[in-house]
């Protein structure tokens, strides 16, 4: 049964998603041939060996050992071939070039339509979002003097209702330089509060956008703090009652928490109560559930009536506690730990772990050979390591290749995940025009993607072949239906996009002939075509190792 579920949650969301998109390419190819009349000898699934066949009439249905893609073979589409007289009317080469024009481009465009289609029921069905709500505002930033505050609830901006935090981005990244007024809901507020505060400008972070500069208020995002903690006195009452460092508080005394703002208003309440604290937590390393939480009690009485009841419980953010260590890396050659706390870098207190990133990053090999020395702290004693960074190959969060100094250690800063929220369209003509307006924006955002790996500021390392949509097609299967669907139609774009290419062997190349064959009134000749065509798919062949070298490359790094 193990093996059955592995294969099923593996395996086959990879063949379901390939196979679909590959009938729907080919079937657009085949009914505007029937169409207009021309004799379609096979229709397959895959390449190679003929694993299932079925005839009917004139062609013969069938699926072949190779899945990595599909052909529609059509009566006298090789220009080498004699087609007697009576028969070409049912041959491909001898129909009218802008109906040849219309077989070829209909495989691409049946996997644009497909994309509506997917998008379409994805808005019936509902898609899972991030809610309108801010996360941690800063005291210091653009937003907290607009009078955003952390957890606000965006209702509404200018009084168009906000139904989730990507509509909330939208509307703010289309008013730069403008004034928008806010309606925010505050769990301190009795009613709603309104509120008109002008929007600047920035860089759009997203470098898929064809918007460099986009509107934007400084400090005002959906990330908040998580409840990951860090203990560095073994002494100090948390430590005593059972919680360690990389602990992940879910709740307290049966109220859940997410957010780390939250834990000081809940200890509050803990004392007021007088009784002690029951406070349920979990490895960080487990998967979310009521099993693996555990409950520790502890006396509050200690604490008092501070101000910080969780320092005075031992208790801390675990931003500068290592999370995790690279086997193998510098920092693990010298001895540091998970779970150790970064307190000193050459001597100089840390306070944040961009201190951390940035003393790494700035190292000089010239200057100093013997490396860097870290003092962690580690069951309430303190160890010094000399540290001696690498330079590393890393891809940044926007896809682009970063050579810089690391020594293998992961922040235990962790993002709690934003609240989430369904978003569903209601009415058939609602559910098409956003199937319609989703497959727009992501077709933008593919085309952007291609122009940004020409201009280099992509790295060609993103490029994926098919053990990468094997493993996207797993992770969205497990995700739930909507997040199959939707990955199903990114990849449909993607076929749209890649096959309307001028390169020989793909449609593209195809449709170039015959808008070159319009121009000249006739076709090119037999020598030109099979010589694009060969260069076409040499092309073609280095494109796919390439992209196969690239997964496998991604997979040895993951290990």
């Amino acid at each position: 049964m193990t093996i059955l579920h592995t294969l099923f949650t593996s395996i086959a969301p990879f063949f379901i998603l390939l196979g679909l998109l590959i009938f729907v390419h080919e079937l657009g190819h085949f009914l505007v041939a029937k169409y207009f009349g021309v004799r379609v000898e096979t229709f397959s699934l895959g390449f190679g060996k003929k694993i299932l066949s079925y005839k009917r009439g004139d062609t013969t249905y069938c699926i072949s050992m190779i899945p990595l893609g599909g052909y529609v073979k059509m009566y006298g589409d090789d220009p080498t071939a004699d087609v007697p007289a009576e028969e070409r009317k049912y041959a491909f080469l001898h129909k009218p070039v802008m109906q040849r024009v219309a077989v070829v481009l209909a495989g691409p465009l049946m996997n644009l339509f497909f994309a509506v289609l997917l998008f379409t029921v994805i808005a019936g069905i509902g898609e899972e979002m991030p809610g309108p709500y801010a996360g941690d505002v800063s005291e210091s930033s653009r937003a907290y003097q607009a009078g955003f505050r952390s957890g606000d609830k965006l209702v509404a901006i200018n009084g168009e209702s906000m139904a989730s935090w990507v509509h909330v981005r939208k509307k703010i990244e289309q008013s730069a330089g403008k004034s928008l007024e806010f309606t925010i809901e505050r769990k301190s507020e009795p009613q709603p509060l309104k509120f008109e505060t002008a929007i600047g400008v920035g860089e759009n972070e997203n470098i898929f956008a064809s918007e460099r500069q986009v509107g934007q208020i400084e400090g005002l995002n959906p990330e908040s703090r998580s409840t990951l903690v860090g203990v560095k006195d073994p002494e100090s009452p948390a430590a005593k009652g059972g919680i360690t460092s990389l602990d992940l508080i879910v709740g307290i005394n049966d109220q859940k928490i997410h957010y780390w703002r939250d834990l000081e208003p809940l200890l509050q309440q803990a004392v007021a109560s007088g009784a002690p604290a029951r406070i349920q937590v979990r490895e960080v390393t487990l998967p979310e559930s009521d099993k693996n939480n555990r409950t520790v009690t502890i006396d509050l009485a200690s604490a008092g009536k501070t101000e910080n009841i969780a320092a005075s419980l031992g208790l801390e953010p675990a931003e500068l506690y290592i999370y995790q260590l690279k086997k193998g890396s510098p920092a693990d050659k010298a001895g540091v730990k998970s779970k150790d706390k970064v307190i000193r870098i050459n001597g100089e207190e840390v306070q944040a772990w961009n201190d951390v990133l940035t003393r790494v990053k700035s190292f000089d090999p010239d200057r100093n050979k013997e490396g860097i020395e870290f003092t962690v702290l580690r069951d309430g004693q303190e160890n010094s390591y000399n540290i001696v960074p690498e330079m590393t190959k890393l891809m940044t969060l926007k896809g682009q290749e970063e050579r810089r100094y690391t020594i293998g250690i992961i922040s235990g800063f962790m993002p709690a995940t934003p609240e989430s929220v369904l978003h569903r369209v209601s009415g058939p003509v609602n559910m098409l025009k956003q199937g319609v307006k989703d497959t727009v924006m992501w077709t933008e955002f593919v085309v952007m993607s291609l122009v940004r790996l020409v201009q280099g500021e992509v790295s060609a390392k993103n490029v994926g072949g098919v053990i990468t949509i094997g493993r996207v097609a797993s992770h969205s299967f497990a995700a739930g239906l909507s997040t199959f669907l939707k990955t199903m139609a990114i990849i449909s774009i993607n076929l749209f996009l890649l096959n309307l290419l001028p390169v020989p062997v793909l449609d593209g190349g195809h449709l170039l002939f015959y808008a070159i064959e319009v121009v000249k009134g006739n076709p090119l000749s037999m020598r030109k075509m099979e010589l694009a065509q060969q260069i076409g798919l040499m092309l073609l062949m280095i494109l796919m190792v390439f992209a196969f070298f690239n997964d496998i490359t991604n997979l040895l790094n993951r290990w």
